[in-house]
Parts: C-alpha cells; sequence; structure tokens
C-alpha cells in the first residue's frame, strides 16, 4: 500500500554537482550498482506522540514541506554526455510506502522497512529520497527515510530528520536554510583561487610520501574482496576521551592520529598519508545545508613520540588537513593524474578516516570496563578505498569498523589492527596520566 503526497517549491534549476556531490558520485560510480547501495544514507524516525496519533496523510504532508524546503531533497541526478549533473524540481509526488504493524511490533517493522529501503542502488533521475511509514490502528509510528548520497551526507540526514520533527511538533520551522544547493554551486564557480590553493597543498604533500600506503597485493584475497569488521570497545571510547580531555583535542583526533602511527607501523613507511572525510561544516551558512559537503582532507605523518606527545605536535597538521579540503574535485582528479603519468604509478594514499559521529559522546569519558566484542558485517566485492576507518556509536559505545581490500590487508591482520589500535590507545591514556 502507498501514499502520494506532492510537495512544491519556488526554486528550481539545472546545474553541475557541487564539489562535494562530485567526489561521492566518483566514488558510488567507481564500484558500480551491485555495491552502491552501501553508500545510502538511512535514517529512522519514532513520530512524536506529543499532540495525538497522527495519520499517515498528516505525516506524508510534513515530509513533502521539509522537501519543498531543501533544493537538494528535490534533486535528481542525471548521467549526460559530459558527466553527471542535476535537476531540480519546482514540484513533484513523492510516493510513500505504507507498512501496517501491530503496535508492539512497530518498533521491528520499522527496522525491516528503512533495512529493505536502503537495500538497493538509486538509479540515474531516480528521485533522492525514499520514504516509507510504519502504521498501527491508523495511526503512524515511525518514518522510515533513505537519501542518496550524492544530494546528502549523514549530517545533512540529521538536517531532514530535525526538519520532519519539528514540523511534527509545531507545525513550522521559522527560519528558511541558510544556504541552499543552488546557491552553493553558484559559490563554488566562483572559489576557483581557494580552489587552486588547496590542490598546491595536496601536491606538496603527496610528494612527500610513497604512492599508496598498501601498493600491491600480498595475498589471494578473501571472496568477497573487501573485508569488514567492526569493533566495539568500551575500554577505547574510556581511553579517546581522556587521551582527548588531557591534550585539548577531539576524540577524532586521538583515533585519526592514532590509527596513522599504527600505519606506519604496519607498513614501514617512513612518512604516511591517510585522507580523513571531512563534514566542511564550520560556519553557519553550511551548517544546516542540506547536500554532500564532504570532502577528503590529506593528513601526513612522519617520526613521532608517543601517541600523547604525537597528538600535540600533530594537531596543527591535522587541522590544515580539515582546512585543505574544499577544491574542486575535477582539478584535483588532474592533478593527481599528472602526478601519477610522471611517476609512473598511481598517486593516491587509498586509505581514509570517517568520524560518522555526531560530535563527542554526551556521556564523557562512560566507563573503563566493559567487554569488547568484534563482529564481520557483510563483505563486497567492490570499495572505492584500499582501507577505510570508520568511527561510529555501535551497541552503546565506541564502535571501530575497518573495510580492507584482504589481498593487502587479510582478514587476520584486519582483527589485529583493530584489537592494537584498542591496546594502543588504551595503553597511552594509562602510560600518560
Amino acid at each position: 500500500m502507498r501514499l502520494s503526497v506532492e510537495f512544491a517549491s519556488g526554486r528550481s534549476g539545472t546545474t553541475e554537482l557541487a564539489w562535494g556531490q562530485r567526489d561521492i558520485w566518483e566514488a558510488i560510480d567507481g564500484v558500480g550498482p551491485d555495491s552502491a547501495h552501501y553508500f545510502n544514507v538511512p535514517r529512522l524516525l519514532s513520530v512524536p506522540r506529543a499532540g495525538g496519533p497522527r495519520p499517515p496523510q498528516v505525516v506524508g504532508s510534513a515530509l513533502a514541506a521539509v522537501m519543498g524546503r531543501h533544493d537538494a531533497l528535490r534533486s535528481l541526478v542525471r548521467i549526460g554526455a559530459a558527466g553527471p549533473y542535476q535537476e531540480v524540481a519546482a514540484a513533484g509526488t513523492v510516493s510513500i510506502e505504507l507498512v501496517e504493524a501491530a503496535h508492539g511490533d512497530a518498533d521491528d517493522a520499522a527496522t525491516d522497512l528503512v533495512d529493505r529501503l536502503a537495500g538497493r542502488s538509486f538509479g540515474d533521475g531516480e528521485q533522492p529520497l525514499r520514504a516509507g511509514l510504519v502504521v498501527s490502528d491508523g495511526a503512524a509510528t515511525h518514518v522510515a527515510l533513505v537519501l542518496n548520497h550524492v544530494v546528502a551526507d549523514w549530517r545533512a540526514a540529521d538536517v531532514v530528520v530535525r526538519d520532519l520533527r519539528m514540523l511534527l511538533l509545531r507545525g513550522t520551522i521559522p527560519r528558511p536554510p541558510s544556504l541552499q544547493l543552488l546557491d552553493l554551486v553558484r559559490d563554488e564557480e566562483a572559489a576557483s583561487a581557494r580552489s587552486e590553493r588547496m590542490i598546491a597543498q595536496w601536491e606538496t604533500l603527496l610528494r612527500t610520501v610513497p604512492s599508496a600506503m598498501f601498493p600491491t597485493a600480498v595475498a589471494a584475497g578473501a571472496t568477497p574482496r573487501y573485508a569488514r569488521a567492526v569493533l566495539s570497545s568500551p575500554r577505547l571510547n574510556h581511553a579517546a576521551q581522556v587521551l582527548a580531555g588531557r591534550t585539548g583535542v577531539s576524540t577524532a583526533t586521538v583515533l585519526l592520529v592514532a590509527v596513522t602511527m599504527l600505519l606506519r607501523e604496519l607498513t614501514g613507511h617512513e612518512v604516511c598519508a591517510i585522507t580523513p572525510i571531512v563534514h566542511n561544516r564550520f560556519s553557519d551558512r553550511t551548517r544546516d545545508l542540506v547536500t554532500s559537503l564532504n570532502q577528503l582532507g590529506l593528513f601526513t605523518l612522519g617520526p613521532c613520540g608517543t601517541l600523547a606527545e604525537t597528538l600535540v605536535s600533530a594537531y596543527p597538521a591535522v587541522l590544515a588537513s580539515y582546512r585543505r579540503a574544499r577544491f574542486d574535485s575535477l582539478a584535483l582528479k588532474a592533478m593527481i593524474d599528472r602526478m601519477s603519468a610522471d611517476r609512473g604509478v598511481p598517486m593516491f594514499p587509498s586509505c581514509c578516516f570517517n568520524d560518522l559521529r555526531l560530535g563527542e559522546d554526551p556521556g564523557g569519558a562512560g566507563p573503563e570496563d566493559g567487554e569488547s566484542e568484534l563482529e564481520w558485517l557483510p563483505s563486497t566485492d567492490k570499495r572505492s578505498c584500499d582501507f577505510c576507518v570508520a568511527l561510529m556509536r555501535w551497541k552503546g559505545t565506541l564502535g571501530v569498523e575497518l573495510i580492507a581490500d584482504t589481498t593487502r590487508l587479510p582478514k587476520g591482520e584486519i582483527a589485529a589492527l583493530l584489537h592494537r589500535l584498542e591496546s594502543f590507545v588504551v595503553g597511552a591514556a594509562r602510560s600518560s596520566s
């Protein structure tokens, strides 16, 4: 069963992709349609109980209002002769799937619904938002949303959920978005000088590091080729919080620097490089912008001391890596292609670091005790990166996911590296007390 609702806006236009959109489009295009659904951005909202039960039509109308509010949610990404572009529609219809569930089964039905909606890739020109409602006794209990990553990153998805919740609770959102996707594209077109400065910094740093952190295959690899494991660890969470407090940095910085130090230990390279995925939401104009603003920074690390010492000495370089994550993606690619041709090998670290949490843990350092657990997640045949570390909240604590090419890092070494990260950070926190 489905519910169709109409959305409308006074804004529309056809334009190229913004810089961050182009980056994620390249990553999705690189893995192909069979694996691209791993990039989808799912969200689940429990319909607020304040104000009484809400029929599906009421929730659908609120969702339509959110789509009218944000350019990106009306953006159809298409593939043309010259590459990808987008059409922001002024109006249209969103089809919402309805799932009936007994009240006691609504939570499980919602989880199943969002997983199913997220389980397939977005096609050329497909509406960038899939939606479903769980309905119990005539009232909507949950909203399942899945967004195309090209139009919304993880933080943008939370803006969408926040706006939908506010409309359901208050019926209005007092202020318009401070910036829209179409405005962003125009701003970037005028920012070529900034982009050129950032790309020049990338080129200077890339000349100091090996062509890749894992340049050659070392094993036959598993099937599927890219293995995924996540370590949930209260001890690591506690230790990262302690080190962050002592050194005046974020827990993301603690773990970024720790992972890069372990890369040096693992690979034997004197200087290692890793590309943190930067949210680029540092101003009031971009904080609530719905689009994919994420781009890669570039952080390099040479010989260093203890983890606590390195957190202090490397912090300026970490901040600089975040600042250099705004650039014209096509121009950066042209520079890397030129360097690769000069050296005769592909020039890119192919190691990334992604903090998927929304800020620090509000509970502070949390308990130090608690069992660590390593879980293997579904593998895939294609990924856009050989080695990717992601931070997330997992089972009530910090989760560190590692996705790696098993021809370069076998599954046993993936597990060993996650446990080594835990012991390394925990040991550093204890020794620096």
